[in-house]
């Protein structure tokens, strides 16, 4: 009955601040995208489903109990006290030919490779109903669309709010090539209006060449997707891009069976970048425990690793701070190499750099 009472209220609150909220929250698969969606033998009773079994919450606590301790538990440093330390970088003037990427702040990150340019994850607008449960740290939220020069290709790895801001991919439409995404969220766009031209879904294991010497590969998950009431309609995914640099974009989602093998069938990866932030162990199967994290990078043995999903938003009840404190002390010794850039600073594919504790 209170979760009755909850929706009945977020309807009646999203039915009053209009039409364009309402619209954020997307639209569900129907037609031939469904019936292709039914077909996969990872879509059962309706619904994605892991490849490894996977419980989402572990908590002995009710919904009700564990939303109550997120919104009002008296967790130290949640959030910083002050503004972060960025980097104004005009994107617009970046040498097109470079290869080099810049993040944006939680998982969005800007990227150039072979003269191509993608953006992962965008999330760069506080509209509603975002804004309703996710405030930016201080000095985090410096880019906006408007700072996004002409993408090829937008990367979505799933359709959670802080990886797909509606506000965000409206703005860019005019402005984006391709969108690549997992099977179902094409319908989000869609309603959104992107042209069917413009968006190549894609399932597990399923690959598309860009250019004959540029390719992205669809890879497995351990995660879920939804956007308001409905869950598991479309389908996560991590991606491997393989150009003149390999690389890794982890998405979210639990440590799995599934780095060991990405390790062996892709081997050398230059750079990956890893989810490390907003965990708990009452959600352990779907997003990385700090060990875990290390451990998912030491058997896919990439040749240097950026951590992201952290320093922007709370969604987690540990410090702001601890994901890149835990994974700074883990990396000591390790053969790979991290990098910890701030927000807005540019990091280069084909030279070294080395970086502060700047969250310190």
């Amino acid at each position: 009955m209170i979760l009755l009472f909850l929706a009945l209220a977020l309807c009646a609150l999203f039915s009053f601040l209009g039409c364009k909220t309402w619209r954020a929250t997307g639209r569900a698969p129907r037609g031939e995208r469904l019936e292709r969606m039914k077909r996969l033998p990872y879509f059962q009773d309706g619904e994605s489903r892991n490849l490894e079994a996977t419980v989402m919450m572990t908590s002995d606590h009710s919904f009700l109990s564990n939303l109550w301790r997120f919104l009002f538990a008296k967790n130290p440093d949640r959030r910083p006290t002050v503004a972060l330390p960025t980097v104004r970088t005009d994107l617009h003037t970046l040498n097109p030919d470079l290869n080099l990427y810049v993040w944006l702040g939680h998982s969005t990150i800007f990227l150039q490779l072979d003269g191509k340019r993608f953006l992962f994850a965008p999330v760069l607008t506080s509209e509603l109903p975002l804004s309703l449960f996710m405030k930016p740290f201080p000095g985090t939220d410096l880019y906006t669309p408007a700072d996004i020069p002409p993408i090829d290709y937008l990367l979505i790895t799933h359709d959670h709010w802080d990886h797909l801001d509606y506000g965000t991919v409206r703005d860019l439409r005019p402005r984006v090539g391709k969108v690549i995404c997992g099977l179902g969220m094409g319908e989000d766009f869609e309603f959104w209006g992107y042209s069917p031209a413009q968006i190549h879904e894609m399932i597990w294991d399923d690959s598309v060449a860009l250019t004959p010497s540029l390719t992205v590969h669809c890879l497995t998950s351990r995660h879920f997707s939804g956007r308001l009431f409905s869950r598991n309609k479309t389908l996560w995914a991590s991606y491997l891009i393989d150009g003149s640099k390999r690389l890794f974009v982890s998405g979210d989602g639990g440590y799995g069976a599934r780095f060991a093998e990405f390790g062996q069938r892709f081997p050398n990866i230059d750079l990956a970048f890893m989810e490390n932030g907003q965990y708990n162990e009452n959600w352990r199967y779907i997003h990385f425990l700090p060990h875990k994290l290390i451990q998912a990078i030491d058997e896919l043995a990439p040749r240097r690793v950026m951590p992201y999903h952290n320093s922007k938003f709370t969604l987690a009840p540990h410090p702001w701070y601890e994901p890149l404190d835990s994974i700074s002390h883990n990396a000591v010794g390790k053969p790979w190499e991290l990098l910890t850039p701030r927000i807005g600073e540019v990091v280069y594919l084909d030279s070294a750099q080395s970086f502060t504790h700047w969250w310190r």
